[in-house]
């Protein structure tokens, strides 16, 4: 791996897991004009010229102000042997190292599921091969969920809500809410990875509507099906939800900050009596 100082224009930043938000390249592009040194981008080395790996919003800042040339870690094409090799430094970028929406999680999660299991070959087994694909989807998504889990320091059940999210959400549904407020918002993400694509199609129409034709999924819903709208749930109905999926860690760490809550909520429930 070389730094270098390379032409932005032979750079392929296209087919990215995460869709570029205008307001971060602002914020990078403000950045770079007081005089701020971002990291360098990383690329790879191909036959004509670059293919971007990580720094998609700081190449876009960098363009938004005429530049043409960018520092970059300039790695060569021996180094990412295969498109997934590619994904994986992708994905670390994405959610290891920085704060992703629910939504860019959900997409890196899965493309990480897929290179898992792609690179895991399931073991031929001498039972019926319908009962045995069955068997393997299972012990694999076992698997990767936990190895997932740990690499992230989050709860297996997140994982497997992230995948759900993404495998729900058609393409052109995932680009339309990328940079949307419901893109940060696992509850509504996964109401809408439960509906059919069409539909999804109309409740993105009407949450991203100006003004918006409904505030959440389920307010879109029944906007669509001509039903009353359910009760919004509570904001202690949001924050538990949320706290469930915690993994026992980030639990732990939420009951040291509210501590003092935590403790007059206790003082003021009666007393048990022992038996």
């Amino acid at each position: 791996m070389t730094i270098q100082h390379i032409d932005t224009s032979r750079i392929d930043a296209t087919d990215r897991l995460r869709q570029i938000n205008p307001g971060w390249v602002e914020a990078f592009a403000r950045e770079i004009e007081a005089g701020a040194i971002l990291a360098p981008v990383d690329v790879v080395e191909t036959a004509d010229g670059y293919r971007l790996i990580t720094g998609g919003h700081r190449l876009a800042a960098h363009v938004s102000l005429g530049h043409t040339a960018i520092e970059a870690r300039v790695w060569p094409a021996s180094a990412f042997p295969d498109e997934g090799a590619m994904r994986l430094k992708e994905i670390q970028e994405n959610i290891l190292r920085f704060e992703p929406t629910e939504l860019d999680r959900a997409v890196a999660i899965l493309h990480w599921k897929r290179i898992f299991e792609e690179t895991r070959p399931q073991p031929k087994r001498g039972r019926p091969s319908k009962e045995m694909l069955a068997d393997s989807a299972r012990i694999f998504a076992e698997r990767f969920s936990s190895a997932a889990a740990k690499a992230m320091g989050i709860s297996e059940r997140s994982v497997q809500v992230s995948v759900q999210i993404a495998t729900g959400l058609s393409d052109a549904t995932r680009q339309r809410i990328a940079i949307a407020p419901i893109a940060d918002i696992q509850s509504e993400l996964l109401q809408l990875a439960a509906q059919h694509p069409d539909r999804q199609a109309k409740i993105a129409d009407l949450l991203l509507a100006e003004p918006p034709g409904a505030t959440s999924v389920a307010e879109a819903i029944a906007v669509i099906d001509r039903v009353p709208a359910p009760a919004a749930q509570a904001p202690w109905e949001k924050l538990s939800d949320r706290f469930a999926r915690l993994s026992e860690r980030e639990q732990v760490r939420f009951f040291a900050a509210h501590e003092p809550a935590i403790e007059r909520w206790m003082a003021a429930r009666p007393r048990r009596r022992s038996a």
